[in-house]
């Protein structure tokens, strides 16, 4: 499909607005915590401890880590890990239809195999259950082949076994095992577990924490023996039954983080809404942002400019290439000229001078077509923006307004910011524009624009992962990356559940 350009310029081409981001979103990538378990699992010998309160993702987490070991390669062959679940949390029929590579999944409640053929035992079951386990995993031991074991949990593995029971399941899981070439995942439903602190080599902790309202998930690693960590924490999401660690954050000082940069395709615009270029972004935002309406960006200190600033020139190149114009106020530390390159390099030079303006309120700087000059003075400025305003509508009706909320505040005074913006955005909401604003100040006028907007966002870091939720409307907490595989910028989302 062809976009509409009341312009003459160029024709772009356009991408679904309901097609799904193919990105690697919540993939690992070499040295992360994930990553990082898997390898240390991957020395025979070693014990990791996973802990947390109820809920937490203990059991995903575990079962990730058993579905991601490593088989031993002989020459063109590889011959399969070894991999034993001892389960009391986790019923076999849905271990074996989420993790078909499961090799045996003991009960350790009854120390029956799960597929119903277990071994007939006698006897106090859950005594005879411990047993079973211990056999199990020496028989495991003297086959000398490569293997882990998840004991989940631990708790349920010992509940009513005798002391010397015990003792028997701890040998034969904390000893030995580098020579036998297997390592353990043990589970803890504890949030903290001293009696098997002294007994494992490695230790990770999960939990759940709340942001307004909103379910945060963290894991930390305590330690992971002969491997050096340069973080020990990171956020995670459980969608789709899987584990998956948010992506951290990455700096664009650059235009373009892209080797071989191309103008941006813009996401498809509906009847009654705009496309934040972004399907992700506007799955959360119900199908986009209405005509008409305003949207803000509410950031805190934790959020670097640049990820702000790439995220509103996605939004701006996406809609500027299906025809619209923008009239651009920069944010933050940027200038025109600043924001006048990032912008080239997504929607082109011609595109640019014709459709864009942008506001700067240093008079020395050279004339552009694009350069509107402003003095600082509110009723001097708001005729010069009512002018630009009148010259890119004779070019589209398609409008878009993008500002910095601390900066309007800063030039013309708290007393004056609003009202202006008022009577600016009673105009955009009346002609069916688009109006994006970004606020990280808490002055006295910030709670009368967030009643005033139409849609609110909040953006901030945590863990090194950027975070984006709905005020307006209510979401779940979204981990955010860039990436620049197409040769321009995307934005994909990580829900966080």
């Amino acid at each position: 499909m062809m976009a509409e350009d009341d312009s003459g310029e160029e024709e772009t081409v356009l991408e679904s607005h309901v097609q799904v981001e193919q990105t690697s979103v919540g993939k690992s990538k070499p040295g992360d915590l994930l990553d990082l378990m898997s390898r240390f699992l991957e020395s025979p010998g070693n014990v990791l401890l996973i802990q947390g309160a109820p809920g937490t993702g203990k059991t995903t987490l575990a079962l990730e880590l058993l579905n991601k070991a490593k088989g031993t390669r002989i020459g063109p062959h590889t011959i399969s890990a070894n991999k034993v679940y001892v389960s009391s949390r986790v019923s076999s029929s849905k271990l074996h239809r989420h993790f078909p590579g499961v090799h045996e999944v003991l009960d350790s409640m009854s120390g029956k195999e799960a597929t119903g053929s277990g071994t007939r035992l006698g006897g106090d079951g859950r005594i005879a259950g411990a047993a079973n386990i211990v056999s199990r995993i020496l028989a495991l031991k003297r086959a000398k082949q490569k293997g882990i074991i998840v004991v989940d949990s631990w708790e349920g593995a010992i509940a009513n076994a005798t002391e010397e029971r015990r003792n028997e399941m701890e040998t034969a899981i904390f000893q030995d095992l580098e020579e036998s070439k297997l390592s353990a995942v043990i589970v803890s439903e504890s949030e903290n577990s001293p009696k098997l602190d002294y007994l494992v080599d490695g230790i990770v902790t999960l939990s759940l924490s709340h942001m307004e309202d909103r379910t945060v998930r963290s894991v930390i690693v305590n330690k992971l023996r002969g491997f050096r960590l340069q973080t020990q924490g990171a956020l995670f999401s459980l969608d789709g039954g899987k584990f998956a660690l948010l992506p951290r954050v990455e700096y664009h000082f650059g235009q373009n983080g892209s080797l071989d940069p191309k103008l941006l395709s813009p996401v498809r615009n509906t009847e009654y809404s705009y496309s934040t270029g972004s399907p992700d972004l506007d799955t959360l935002l119900d199908g986009g942002v209405r005509k008409g309406s305003s949207l803000l960006l509410d950031v805190n200190s934790t959020v670097s400019p640049h990820s702000v600033k790439l995220l509103l020139d996605i939004m701006a190149a996406n809609f500027i290439n299906q025809g619209g114009t923008a009239f651009i106020i920069p944010y933050s530390i940027f200038s025109s000229q600043n924001e006048a390159e990032s912008l080239r390099a997504y929607v082109g030079d011609q595109v640019l001078r014709e459709r864009v303006r942008i506001a700067e309120f240093n008079q020395a700087l050279p004339d552009e077509k694009w350069r509107v000059k402003l003095s600082g003075k509110l009723t001097e400025d708001l005729a010069s923006f009512n002018n630009a305003w009148n010259e890119i509508g004779a070019i589209s009706s398609t409008k878009m307004m993008k500002y910095d909320f601390d900066k309007t505040v800063q030039l013309y005074g708290e007393a004056l910011g609003l009202p202006g913006l008022a009577e600016i955005g009673a105009g955009i909401r009346d002609s069916g524009a688009l109006s994006i604003g970004v606020i990280s100040r808490p002055t006295s006028l910030r709670e009368e624009l967030l009643r005033a907007v139409d849609y609110h966002l909040k953006m901030q870091t945590v863990n090194g992962s950027l975070l984006i939720y709905g005020v307006k409307p209510i979401t779940n907490v979204h981990g955010v990356r860039f990436g620049f595989e197409r040769g321009y910028p995307r934005l994909s989302l990580t829900e966080i559940v």
